[in-house]
């Protein structure tokens, strides 16, 4: 039940952050400069972003926050920025017009300048990411990224990808956070440095910074280093961590784990569930920045929440096995496999690959339950050293770029001499109940 309860945070925190159609633009870098004031409640924002149609358009729609304060939008045309005419046409919704239509496979440098409106004095942390639209983003695309924020001394600053540098002013300070593989979003934290603890671990090329509020030192150490023992694992079988560290960082706002690129954002609650030793979200959201936040499923295409939260489980549990033992890993598959038998087959069932949001208990367990099972059997039938090898080419071949589930089928088509692994994979995500061999 706490896994299943699990699962539900976890769609929670995810479904806030994607909603609306894929587009026919790339989004292929942002950057962007963003300064917090002590006497301002507002984030000023400057956002340079290159986009690339594939069709010729007059008009992008970008999602974007209806309570920000845009001041401008340009883009820049013979070394000039020329403004674009713009209009919110709905909640979080703005449309660019372009006079002149813009090209297919033309690359074009835009610049935003607005302000984000934060709380910034009712608690002294600022937290916002991919869901609140503080920046204007497509919703199927991933991108690399650089933000310089410049904040109040005695501040701190967290984000996606690397920090590059913190530069002290004299009343300020400006942190570099930078990825140069795509994320799918961009999440940022200003908090007073001061008021949290920090546990810090650096061992054989594993770092982890844990930033916290209701834990001692001991429950600290231990949450710091399952996850190490995590990221060590997913290391050495799936590819090397493209990070220099993952951060992990407490939250009272909410429950459950928001997943970032290089970034975990843990309830209250559910550090709650790790000081006892329930470790399924953090391991679970650690083999998400494998596959999940460093491999990106293509949204609103069929098998999204299979890659997005079937395979991910499934990692986890493989790392069940190898610290706790085949028997453990067997019933920990098992009992949420029991849960989705209550109703297999029967009407409100739905085949895994026709799942297109995890919005009731069922299609839940169908993905948490069923998923991981029928991976289990496709690593099976492959045999430990395929199923690595598969991983392993997978990882490498789409870190930083989307997956859809034709190109997942496609890679382990490479590792299936007479294909019967790829018909038996078709026939357990394509039929409801419980498989049958």
């Amino acid at each position: 039940m706490k896994e299943l309860l699990l699962l539900f945070w976890l769609i929670i925190v995810f479904n806030q952050t994607i909603l609306s159609q894929t587009s026919t633009v790339n989004v292929n870098s942002y950057d962007i400069a963003a300064t917090l004031s002590l006497n301002s409640e507002n984030l000023n924002i400057t956002l340079f972003c290159q986009i690339q149609p594939s069709v010729s358009l007059s008009e992008v729609q970008f999602i974007f926050s209806s309570e920000s304060k845009l001041h401008s939008v340009k883009y820049l045309k013979d070394n000039n920025w020329v403004n674009i005419p713009y209009q919110f046409n709905g909640k979080d919704s703005l449309l660019l017009l372009f006079e002149n239509a813009i090209l297919p496979h033309s690359k074009y440098d835009l610049r935003f300048e607005y302000s984000y409106p934060t709380s910034w004095h009712k608690d002294s942390l600022v937290m916002i990411d991919r869901g609140h639209r503080w920046y204007p983003l497509i919703i199927d695309q991933v991108a690399p990224f650089k933000l310089a924020c410049d904040v109040p001394e005695g501040f701190h600053v967290l984000a996606a990808g690397d920090l590059i540098s913190v530069k002290d002013k004299k009343d300020n300070t400006t942190f570099i956070w930078e990825s140069k593989s795509a994320v799918f979003k961009l999440p940022l934290i200003i908090f007073d440095r001061s008021r949290y603890k920090e546990f810090e671990y650096d061992s054989l090329g594993i770092n982890i910074d844990f930033f916290y509020l209701n834990a001692d030192s001991v429950d600290a150490s231990r949450v710091i280093k399952e996850a190490a023992n995590s990221m060590k694992f997913y290391s050495e079988h799936i590819g090397i961590y493209p990070y220099k560290k993952l951060t992990l960082f407490e939250v009272t706002q909410w429950e459950g784990i928001n997943t970032g690129s290089g970034l975990i954002m843990i309830g209250t609650q559910s550090l709650e569930m790790m000081k006892q030793k329930y470790f399924e979200s953090l391991n679970l959201t650690i083999a998400q920045q494998w596959i999940g936040a460093g491999v990106f499923a293509k949204y609103g295409s069929p098998g999204f929440w299979f890659l997005s939260l079937s395979l991910p489980h499934y990692l986890r549990l493989m790392y069940l096995c190898q610290t706790q033992g085949e028997e453990t890993f067997l019933k920990s598959m098992s009992e949420s496999l029991e849960k989705y038998r209550e109703f297999a087959g029967k009407e409100n069932d739905i085949p895994i690959i026709n799942i297109d949001s995890p919005n009731s208990r069922e299609k839940s367990l169908v993905l948490y339950g069923k998923g991981p099972y029928i991976l289990s059997k496709i690593h099976r039938a492959m045999g430990d050293e395929k199923w690595l090898s598969f991983l392993q080419n997978l990882y490498e071949s789409f870190r930083g770029k989307i997956l859809t589930y034709d190109k997942f089928e496609n890679q382990i088509s490479g590792y299936d001499e007479d294909g019967s692994i790829l018909a038996l994979l078709k026939k357990l995500i394509s039929e409801k109940g419980m498989p049958k061999r």
